[in-house]
């Protein structure tokens, strides 16, 4: 189980830490967390008062402090959050204000029993080498919200449906996660609303998911894709028009393309060395479903057709760039004569 529905679990049973610390750039997951903290943490009547965020952009971190210091005749304790605690990374924001880390650091040495205080910051990585994040890591509990793939996301949307009181399928969360790839938000409120057609209770169907959840962007462009290679030059065409109707620019379409064909290239070569499809997924960063598909289009394609297919890409996007050649147009052009660079 991963640190975050771990710590979700410990939170949702009442077991709390004094301090946490959430980074990363999965919002969803600090978010979800900090929700889960208020909820059962704090009684109802108590959230208003006994609830407070400080930006660590505009508010230096011993204000924070001083309102877990604050004795409250509300309720039993308090729920703080630090957030945009960027001092506890390698960046150098001239506009930061004064942040007294000596009083942090004595803080995290005894924090007060009866509060929780949760810092969070926007960022891949922190500084491991100061002394303030090597505290505030053995004071607490420490979750890193990096996005969600492989197994992790699939335990995620089972544990998200049965949080709705119903199953999926196999076949509908290969097909969930085809539509709706990586983004937890997106996911939740899909999840939510198959539950509901299935009035909460029983299995969500791989018919349900097609019927009821659009398909990704993605998922798109592996039609697209599965079109041009089938020399489908209409169906593709087609596809990239609805893409241009629901507001997505050809340069984004583009770069997207390239990369399917870059993964195409990537399993296909994993293949060779034997890679079974959970050791794929993983080294791919997908799910393993995904890293199902694109072996089996990346063994349908030659390899030195999906060389010169990602070289065709590379020099019209380049064209694109340089304003050479008209985005839209470009990216049509590109889709009609593919099939005769894949075919040599």
């Amino acid at each position: 189980m991963s640190a975050y529905l771990q710590t979700k679990k410990n939170i949702q049973s009442g077991h709390f830490s004094s301090v946490y610390f959430f980074y990363g750039t999965e919002r969803y997951i600090v978010d979800d967390l900090i929700h889960e903290i208020k909820k059962h943490a704090l009684a109802e009547e108590d959230r208003t008062v006994n609830f407070a965020r400080f930006d660590m952009r505009e508010v230096p971190v011993q204000e924070g402090l001083e309102e877990a210091e604050t004795v409250t005749f509300f309720g039993s304790g308090r729920v703080i959050v630090l957030s945009h605690a960027r001092f506890l990374t390698g960046a150098r924001d001239k506009d930061m204000p004064a942040h007294d880390l000596k009083k942090l650091e004595a803080f995290l040495a005894e924090p007060s029993p009866d509060d929780i205080v949760i810092f969070t910051v926007e960022a891949e990585k922190v500084d491991e080498r100061k002394k303030v994040v090597k505290k505030l890591k053995a004071a607490g509990e420490t979750v890193e919200a990096a996005p969600l793939t492989g197994e992790k996301l699939q335990r995620w949307v089972t544990e998200q449906a049965r949080g709705q009181n119903v199953t999926l399928s196999a076949e509908a969360l290969e097909t969930l996660l085809a539509k709706s790839p990586g983004d937890l938000l997106i996911l939740e409120k899909e999840i939510q609303k198959c539950a509901q057609y299935v009035n909460f209770s029983g299995e969500i169907t791989a018919s349900d998911v097609e019927v009821l959840v659009p398909r990704s962007l993605e998922d798109n462009i592996f039609q697209l894709i599965d079109a041009v290679s089938e020399n489908q030059t209409g169906k593709a065409l087609q596809l990239f028009d609805d893409l241009l109707r629901t507001g997505e620019e050809p340069i984004k379409i583009i770069v997207l393309i390239g990369r399917q064909f870059r993964m195409m290239g990537m399993a296909r070569e994993m293949s060779k060395r034997g890679y079974n499809q959970q050791k794929m997924a993983s080294q791919l960063g997908v799910p393993p479903f995904v890293a199902k598909r694109l072996r089996a289009k990346a063994q349908s394609v030659q390899e030195e057709a999906i060389a010169r297919a990602l070289s065709f890409i590379a020099e019209t996007d380049y064209k694109m760039k340089q304003g050479t050649m008209e985005k839209k147009s470009g990216v049509a052009l590109l889709i009609a004569r593919l099939p005769r660079v894949l075919a040599g």
